[in-house]
């Protein structure tokens, strides 16, 4: 009975640890999915930029890309197998201790049906049985019997049991190796494709080389373009900070202004009340006088004082109301929710009011998660610096470039407040999100004006088309309050 348990016990165990596996390997599927995915979007997207005959740093960016992508995909395809190494080696492990169990129940059946056969003399059983002292003793040998055979029918049945749980493993154990074959197969393809994707960068590194001059030229260009662009948007940080401050102090100025006039009206109330109780105090005291002068004049009997209510009695009522007051449960009310909220978080006037705060928390909230500026497209300039391999060239990016391959539509991720649009040679767009500032730029046309009030997928406009290119692109970047970039690829989420 206790080996029953324990294998039933350790059957149960390494269920569990198979389905632990294959929840893992369904993970690392999924991911290898979306890395396909990703890789075709961006096969498509280079052949549509090749088809304006004009090598450009975009190719280069792209390929750059898909050699990220691939080898996140040989890495997770060598997850995947270091994941079936290890679920083969614990599936031989538990093969080898089944057959170990097996032979062991095996080989004390046989010596039961070795037992059995020496003693299969019907003599011997009514021998026995008549063999009892008492009648109380033949009824034990018969239960003894019958106990004897169905423990002969359970070892019987454990071991067709094993036999099936083995052969289920082995099932299992084939079914791994030939998902691990497949996920060899899949290794040799990408690693191909690996190295075919670095023969491309070397030949578009030659490429660009010779036209090292004008790359540097273009690059010039557009970081002369990202200067003007990211002073305006400091100019427009400190002006949305001057604005919050300003209203901030008028706030604040009729905050101060409301609780002087209530102080001034607590003081005039404290006063009045202080005046009606001394004049009814005096009231009280003449009514006294004038009862004890009528109570002498009737007769000689000692005068008797009627109790004076006095301001203590009232002092002492009110305390007992306000006690009972705050033994009431309150509800929280928006500001105290408001305050509670802040509680965690230091001082930004850009916070100041609850729209901001909220606007602020939603933001941070959607961090990795908020949708992108575009409908399709790839990433055709990256945050941060790059450089291009054997040459000078150097591009500092403080946002990403997005190039269109279907839509050309501009929407906003996050719900915000315009602060402005800017005109010179083609559009810009800066929202306030809180004390976050998002910008768009390089718009051909633009669908909101400053101060409209903009939600999560609001049209912001449409991109501008690169004449020598051909290509549609939008400039997107994430700023803090203090002026600082952020990389817009940790804040937006998958495609």
């Amino acid at each position: 009975m206790i080996r029953k348990l324990f294998v039933l016990a350790f059957t149960v165990c390494i269920f569990h640890v198979c389905g632990f596996g294959q929840q893992t390997r369904a993970e690392i599927q999924e991911q290898q999915k979306y890395l396909k995915q990703e890789l075709a979007d961006l096969n498509a997207s280079l052949s549509s930029v090749r088809k304006t005959k004009k090598l450009s740093l975009r190719e280069l960016n792209l390929i750059q890309q898909k050699i990220k992508a691939r080898q996140s995909l040989i890495n997770s395809i060598n997850k995947e197998l270091g994941d079936l190494d290890e679920t083969i080696a614990k599936y031989n492990h538990e093969i080898d201790r089944e057959k170990q169990q097996l032979d062991t129940l095996k080989g004390k059946y046989a010596q039961s049906l070795i037992f059995a056969y020496k003693n299969r003399s019907n003599y011997n059983y009514i021998n026995f049985l008549f063999s009892s002292n008492s009648f109380n003793d033949a009824i034990r040998r018969v239960a003894y019997l019958k106990s004897y055979r169905q423990f002969r029918e359970t070892q019987a049945d454990n071991i067709i049991k094993a036999q099936t749980l083995l052969k289920g493993k082995i099932s299992s154990l084939e079914n791994t190796k030939t998902a691990k074959n497949s996920a060899l197969v899949k290794q040799g393809t990408q690693l191909t494709g690996l190295q075919n994707d670095r023969n491309e960068k070397d030949s578009a590194l030659v490429l660009l080389k010779g036209k090292e001059g004008d790359l540097g030229k273009e690059i010039t260009a557009n970081a002369v373009k990202r200067k003007k662009l990211q002073r305006v948007l400091q100019s427009v940080i400190r002006q949305e900070i001057a604005e919050a401050e300003r209203k901030e102090r008028e706030r604040q100025a009729k905050i101060e202004k409301a609780r002087e006039e209530q102080e001034e009206r607590d003081r005039i109330a404290a006063q009045q009340k202080a005046l009606a109780a001394k004049q009814q105090e005096i009231a009280l005291a003449n009514a006294q006088k004038a009862a004890v002068a009528q109570n002498s004049a009737s007769d000689n009997k000692p005068p008797v004082t009627a109790p004076v209510k006095t301001r203590a009695g009232e002092v002492e009522k009110a305390k007992t109301d306000e006690v009972a007051k705050t033994k009431e449960p309150t509800k929280e009310t928006p500001a105290q929710k408001e305050a509670s909220e802040r509680a965690n978080r230091s001082y930004n006037v850009l916070e100041s009011t609850t729209k901001t705060l909220t606007e602020s928390l939603d933001f941070e909230k959607n961090k990795g998660k908020l949708p992108w500026p575009t409908n399709g497209g790839f990433v055709s300039a990256s945050y941060g610096i790059q450089t291009i391999p054997g040459t000078k060239l150097k591009q500092e990016n403080d946002g990403i470039e997005i190039t269109a391959t279907n839509s050309t539509v501009v929407k906003s991720v996050a719900t915000g407040t315009v602060s402005v649009v800017i005109s010179d040679g083609g559009y810009s767009v800066i929202v306030r999100e809180g004390k976050y500032f998002t910008t768009y730029s390089n718009l051909s046309s633009v669908s909101v004006n400053r101060g409209d009030n903009v939600d999560a997928g609001t049209i912001i406009g449409q991109m501008a088309t690169d004449n020598a290119s051909g290509a549609a692109t939008v400039f997107f970047m994430v700023t803090d309050s203090q002026g600082n970039s952020l990389n817009p690829m940790s804040w937006l989420g998958k495609r």
